[in-house]
C-alpha cells in the first residue's frame, strides 16, 4: 500500500477506524518448527517486498507455462489476482468478469482461467484469477509482481513463511507440530482464515490473518468505535489501496495479544470506512512476525507460531513515507523525520551511504530493514543537505 497525504485530526472528527502496521514478538527459548512429513513438499526462496519502515508482503517464485514469475502470498485474498500484462502475455481468454472488494472499495475486472501453476514440487491446478492491476505492489528496479496467491490457491496446502531466513515452504502434507510457541485455531469465513482474538483490553474480535498486510494491526470502524476513550487524537493520513484511498488514522498501542504472545509498542491503522467487511473487526499482518516462522495449516485450520527472535517490542519508525520514486509523500506530524525538518516534495539520494537515486521506494525500506539509524542525503529546490533520523514511537497513544 502507498500513503499519500496526512494531518492531524482529533478522534472525534474522524470517527474511528484502522488499517496498517504492527509488531514485535515475546521472550522466549529456541522454538520447535513444524516438521513435514515425507512426500511431496518443496521450500523455495521467498523475498519480501518492502513497502515502508515495518513489515513487507511476501513474493515466491511460481512457474506458470513455463515462465518464473513472481506471486505474492495473501491469505487475506479471497480471490487468486494476475496482472493484466501477465493475462495478455499468456494470451489467456476471459471466462467470466468478476466483482473484487477491497477495503477501498470495488472494481469490476475480466475472470480467467489460469494454466498449471507449480511452486516447486507442488502443483496448483484448475486455478482462476482476476485481473488487477498490480502497480502498487511492484518495484520496478527489483520485485516485479506477477500475481497474487489467494485462497483458492492456499486453502488446500500448509504454508509456512519463515520470515527470518526469506524461505516458504508449500507442502500437501500434515506437519509434526512439535509443540510450537503458540497454536492459534482459525475458521474460515468468506474463504478467508478468521481467528477470535482478545487484542485490546480483552475484548474479543474476529480478525483475518492477513499476509496481504504488510504491517500489522488493522482495527475497522465498529470495533475501534468500541475503544473510543475521551481526549484520544490521531495521526491522519491517506492510504491508497488497490480500490482507492481510503483516510486513515495512525496510533500507537501499549501491549498487543496474539494467543500465548505479548507485543508491545505497537503501531495501529484505523481506516475510516471499509467496504465488504462489516462482519469482521480488522487483520492481523506481517510486521509481528518478523523474524518469525509462521505456518498456515489450512486443512486443519491452525495457525502456528515459532518465534526465533529474543525482543517483546517494536523499535519504532522514521516517520516519512515515499512515493514510488523515492519522494517524500508524507512526512507524520511529531516523527524523526518532522523534527529534522524533511518536507513533501523532497527527494533521497542517498541512503547509510548508499545512492538510491534511481531505485524504487522498495529498495530504499529494504536497505532501512531492521536499522534502527537512517543517514540520509536529500534534494529540495536543487539544494542537497543530510539529516540523521533514529526510530523513535511518536504516535498518539491508543
Amino acid at each position: 500500500m502507498k500513503i499519500i497525504s496526512r494531518d492531524y485530526l482529533s478522534w472525534m472528527l474522524i470517527g474511528v477506524i484502522c488499517l496498517l502496521f504492527l509488531t514485535a514478538c515475546s521472550r522466549l527459548p529456541a522454538p520447535k518448527i513444524p516438521e513435514f512429513q515425507a512426500g511431496n513438499v518443496s521450500a523455495v526462496p521467498m523475498q519480501l517486498l518492502y513497502t515502508s519502515d515495518l513489515g513487507g508482503l511476501p513474493a515466491v517464485p511460481v512457474i506458470i507455462a513455463g515462465r518464473k514469475t513472481w506471486w505474492l502470498v495473501d491469505t487475506g485474498s479471497s480471490h487468486n489476482l494476475v496482472s493484466p500484462r501477465l493475462a495478455r502475455e499468456l494470451r489467456l481468454s476471459a471466462a467470466a468478469s468478476s466483482e473484487v472488494s477491497t477495503i477501498a472499495g470495488k472494481q469490476l475486472t475480466g475472470y480467467y482461467r489460469l494454466p498449471l501453476m507449480q511452486i516447486g514440487a507442488v502443483d496448483l491446478e484448475n486455478q482462476s484469477a482476476a485481473a488487477v492491476n498490480l502497480g502498487l505492489v511492484s518495484a520496478a528496479d527489483g520485485l516485479v509482481i506477477d500475481g497474487v496467491l489467494g485462497m483458492p490457491a492456499l486453502n488446500r496446502l500448509i504454508v509456512s513463511l519463515d520470515f527470518g531466513r526469506h524461505t516458504a515452504i508449500f507442502s500437501q502434507y500434515v506437519p509434526k507440530y512439535q509443540q510450537p510457541h503458540s497454536l492459534i485455531p482459525f475458521r474460515l469465513m468468506s474463504g478467508l482464515p478468521v481467528a477470535s482474538l482478545n487484542v485490546v483490553s480483552g475484548r474479543v474480535g474476529e480478525f483475518i490473518l492477513d499476509t496481504g498486510n504488510a504491517g500489522g494491526l488493522v482495527m475497522f470502524p465498529h470495533y475501534a468505535r468500541r475503544e473510543y476513550r475521551p481526549g484520544l487524537s490521531l495521526a491522519f493520513i491517506e492510504v491508497e489501496d488497490l480500490g482507492g484511498r481510503v483516510p486513515t488514522g495512525l496510533a500507537l498501542l501499549a501491549n498487543l495479544h496474539i494467543g500465548s504472545w505479548q507485543t508491545r509498542q505497537v503501531p495501529v491503522s484505523l481506516p475510516m470506512r471499509t467496504h465488504g467487511f462489516q462482519h469482521l473487526d480488522g487483520s492481523i499482518g506481517n510486521a509481528i512476525f518478523t523474524g518469525q516462522v509462521l505456518t498456515f495449516d489450512f486443512p486443519s485450520q491452525h495457525l502456528l507460531l515459532s518465534a526465533s527472535q529474543d525482543s517483546d517490542v517494536l523499535p519504532g519508525q522514521f516517520g516519512f513515507l515515499l512515493a514510488a520514486n523515492n519522494v517524500i509523500e508524507v512526512v507524520l506530524p511529531n516523527s524523526p523525520a518532522a523534527r529534522m525538518g524533511i518536507q513533501v516534495g523532497d527527494s533521497i539520494l542517498e541512503v547509510n551511504g548508499r545512492n538510491t537515486r534511481e531505485v524504487s521506494s522498495h529498495r530504499i525500506w529494504q536497505i532501512l530493514d531492521e536499522q534502527r539509524r537512517a543517514e540520509l542525503k536529500l534534494a529540495r529546490a536543487g539544494r542537497i543537505y543530510g539529516v540523521s533520523l533514529n526510530r523513535s514511537y511518536f504516535l498518539p497513544a491508543f
